[in-house]
């Protein structure tokens, strides 16, 4: 067998996930695309498709297993699956909430947890964590998911110290907003809260729904592209920001006073 780089995707039904599988396939790499409905996968490139669902220990296992019998290793591990609901944190269904962190967050931890024994035994692997531009700064009624994704900004930092020893490197990806299904899968979980017009809240829901409709959104395979370089980079960064506006990254730098003044405003 080749000594190919053995890649695992999460979350490759759509978005990001979906064009990181065929571009690293064509570059030459074993991809194990995986998806909670396999279907979804049929028309992908990849060397391996297998269900698996990121909350479910079970499900994890007889994936993590199949690839190890298969090809004897993973190198590397992409989190991407995650997705976003929206409302005021007064208002959101604390059910959903939690089922949003079980995968953005604790879907993350039961991947790691599964995988890095496998990359110990090789003393080599990379860790990449599909975070947000969201998990940098928070915004009016996005609450919880920009909480989840700073929950993976620090479960990468915390890996990179617990890891380097067995040269095992961490990273988080920052993207800004891209043309996908993300959006309309949002609206589909928030849609009893974000269009009830009774809500004290619903001035954030109508013009947040305004500035999606305007909002500029990358091209998918361009972000994928280049988050593709970046993951086979002989060492990796503690953090990119990927296809993010110019004014987004500014506020990133921006002192608290200024960055909620802006998020204000917006």
């Amino acid at each position: 067998m080749k000594n190919e780089i053995v890649v695992l995707i999460t979350g490759c039904s759509t978005g990001i996930g979906r064009e990181l599988c065929s571009i690293l396939f064509h570059k030459g790499c074993t991809v194990v695309a995986t998806a909670r409905n396999v279907e979804t996968l049929k028309d992908l490139s990849a060397s391996l498709r297998l269900p698996l669902d990121v909350t479910q220990k079970e499900s994890i296992n007889s994936t993590i297993n199949e690839v190890v019998s298969k090809f004897h290793k993973i190198d590397i591990l992409i989190n991407n699956a995650g997705y976003s609901i929206r409302g005021a944190l007064e208002e959101i269904d604390l059910n959903s909430a939690k089922s949003m962190f079980d995968v953005n967050v604790f879907g993350i931890i039961n991947m790691i947890q599964a995988v890095i024994p496998e990359m110990r035994k090789k003393q080599f692997g990379k860790i990449i964590n599909i975070g947000s531009i969201s998990g940098k700064f928070v915004q009016s009624i996005n609450g919880a998911y920009c909480a989840s994704k700073f929950a993976v900004e620090a479960l990468s930092d915390t890996l990179r110290l617990e890891l380097h020893s067995y040269n095992i490197q961490s990273t988080v990806i920052e993207p800004g907003p891209m043309k996908t299904n993300f959006f309309k899968a949002l609206v589909d979980n928030s849609g009893d809260v974000i269009k009830n017009e009774n809500s004290c809240y619903s001035h954030f829901y109508k013009s947040d729904d305004e500035y999606r409709k305007k909002q500029k959104q990358a091209d998918p395979k361009v972000a994928a592209q280049a988050i593709s370089d970046i993951i086979l980079k002989k060492r990796l960064n503690a953090r990119y920001k990927v296809a993010v506006p110019f004014t987004y990254k500014m506020v990133t730098y921006f002192p608290d006073f200024l960055r909620e003044y802006f998020m204000k405003k917006r």
